[in-house]
């Protein structure tokens, strides 16, 4: 006969042994990131460093990022769209477990006049860290000035959280998940990212 003990012993090694992808809270990350078209400003921008080929992304079957066409964020990406005045550099979605800054990758955004990273993690709050820059549009990156959106904050899931720079913007907003079934399916791997449904 199983006793109390027994029972508390064998829920407290369960979830000891679980691994992080199971323990850790899942988000459903979606960023819309476009540019302002009448931003007219004589601002310096940094120069974006080149030889920065890492790829960025986690490598596994379902760790890539997809456009984001029926996303929380649709309705704001279509009025951008429709807006005289923006441009809608990428609008993407993906889903991957709080892990810690160490643990946690970035993930590589590209566009057609976009490239960054953007990073989320959680310490005792969610935090994320938005590294993108607007590009002129060209295949090869020479070592020139850029305008950079370059922020670190923290975030609150279930809220749209807008960063703002004079030439572009980005709005990004979390939603906690449960555990994406081909995470559970997958017994080892740390598998720290996913596709949406």
């Amino acid at each position: 006969m199983i006793t109390l003990r027994h029972a508390l012993a064998i829920a407290t090694a369960l979830i000891t042994f679980a691994g992080p992808a199971y323990a850790q809270q899942w988000y459903q990350v979606e960023v819309v990131v476009f540019e302002q078209l009448n931003a007219n400003t004589d601002e310096a921008w940094p120069t974006m460093p080149v030889g920065n080929t890492t790829d960025l992304t986690p490598r596994s079957a379902t760790n890539r990022i997809q456009p984001a066409q029926r996303g929380e964020l649709s309705g704001i990406a279509e009025r951008l769209r429709n807006s005289a005045g923006y441009r809608v550099l990428s609008h993407e979605a993906w889903q991957q477990s709080a892990l810690g800054r160490n643990a946690s990758q970035p993930v590589q955004i590209e566009g057609e006049r976009l490239t960054g990273k953007i990073h989320i993690y959680k310490s005792a709050y969610l935090h994320s860290v938005l590294d993108l820059w607007l590009t002129s549009g060209s295949t090869t990156f020479e070592a020139q000035q850029y305008p950079n959106l370059n922020e670190s904050r923290r975030i609150r899931s279930q809220e749209l959280h807008y960063f703002d720079h004079p030439r572009f913007g980005a709005i990004l907003q979390l939603k906690p998940i449960a555990t994406p079934d081909n995470v559970l399916n997958a017994m080892q791997g740390g598998e720290s990212y996913s596709l949406p449904d």
